[in-house]
């Protein structure tokens, strides 16, 4: 015989204790949901009727509508219908449909003259949209992330926003970036637009991440300006042409070189590269902290008669982490290598971190992993 459990019902447990809430708290709520089901919230009850025209945060997501005609005219008709004396917070705007300039302007527009805080855009666009004067001097904009499905996004205009302190641009060319407060810096896939040179002038700057992508076919310098630099982290198969001058507070890199990548097979296109890479490292010898991928490790090892002649990049090292990937064939740091790098800096700690694969258990590794 099956036993059923008995559960009291307490008095006035009918009472809807969500609507009784005051309209800041519902929107606050209400503002975590993709701004589709916000709005079919008026039809629970009149309570709900036009809450969704007073959300702080908007985000709009073309997989919630099959159809880009109906996602787009959904988006018309939120920003028509919405109440304009409500500033946005955070607008976030993704379709890996094609959208035209004019009603990706018309979108971005919207986000701008409404005083935004967070502006994300993720979006399937090939072309050039320029992003205009007026929204360049956005008092209220702090974090931008504008990525591009498949093409680039070109734009022509430099990047200049006076408060933003959050940038992240993928799959992006444009010709230079200049903002006097942006502390956060990602870049991927990026490139530089009709220039060989790209500039990057961000005096509060802190940390900078740059993974590179098929720009790398493509011969160009990176010129960073940032006398506050903290952080750096590069991932490509070749290394960046990087001019960073004297960066006396860089103290934590992490370098990537993928040997796999694109370069070909050849002798001097390897010597090249190893080359490179070692220019690139002796611009960091302040850094305490320092991580490097096997895959890194393997190019420095290509040339053993290189290093010989070379003197180690780091001086004040602290802690020196090689970090694995199941692309190794082996853990082995070569000696020559090892002496490379430690030369100046013997009482480093050094670290292995390896890769994890989805079958382990937590804080576990197995025979996969590797």
């Amino acid at each position: 015989m099956k036993r059923t459990r008995l559960i009291r019902k307490i008095p006035g447990d009918d009472e809807d204790r969500l609507s009784a809430l005051p309209d800041c708290v519902l929107c606050y709520i209400l503002s975590f949901l993709d701004t589709k089901y916000a709005v079919q919230t008026c039809v629970l009850s009149k309570r709900y009727k036009n809450l969704w025209s007073s959300l702080p945060n908007l985000n709009f997501d073309k997989n919630s509508l099959k159809r880009l005609s109906s996602f787009t005219n959904f988006v018309d008709q939120v920003l028509t219908l919405r109440d304009n004396s409500v500033k946005v917070n955070d607008f976030k705007f993704s379709s890996r449909r094609a959208i035209n300039s004019y009603f990706l302007g018309k979108v971005v527009n919207y986000a701008m003259s409404h005083g935004v805080q967070g502006l994300n855009l993720d979006i399937h666009y090939d072309g050039i949209f320029d992003f205009l004067e007026s929204w360049h001097s956005s008092e209220s904009l702090k974090t931008l992330e504008l990525k591009s499905y498949v093409y680039f996004v070109q734009l022509r205009n430099p990047l200049s926003f006076p408060k933003l302190k959050i940038l992240h641009l993928e799959r992006v060319s444009f010709e230079h970036l200049s903002c006097p407060s942006v502390r956060d810096l990602t870049l991927i896939g990026c490139a530089p637009y009709k220039l060989d040179t790209w500039n990057i002038n961000a005096p509060q700057l802190t940390k900078l991440t740059i993974t590179s992508g098929c720009f790398e076919l493509v011969a160009f310098k990176v010129v960073v300006s940032a006398p506050r630099l903290a952080s750096f982290c590069y991932s490509g198969s070749r290394p960046l042409s990087l001019s960073m001058g004297e960066q006396s507070g860089l103290e934590v890199i992490s370098i990537d070189i993928d040997r796999y990548g694109w370069w070909e097979r050849k002798k001097e296109v390897e010597k090249k590269v190893a080359l490179d890479l070692v220019n690139l490292l002796q611009l960091f010898h302040n850094a305490k902290s320092v991580t490097l991928s096997l895959g890194t490790i393997e190019v420095l090892s290509l040339f053993p008669d290189l290093l010989a002649h070379e003197r180690s990049p780091f001086g004040n090292m602290k802690s020196l982490k090689f970090k694995a990937s199941r692309k190794c064939s082996t853990l082995g740091i070569p000696a020559h290598v090892r002496t490379y790098l430690l030369n100046n800096s013997s009482k480093a700690e050094l670290f292995m971190e390896l890769p994890r694969c989805y079958r382990c258990p937590r804080h576990k590794r197995c025979k996969h992993c590797l």
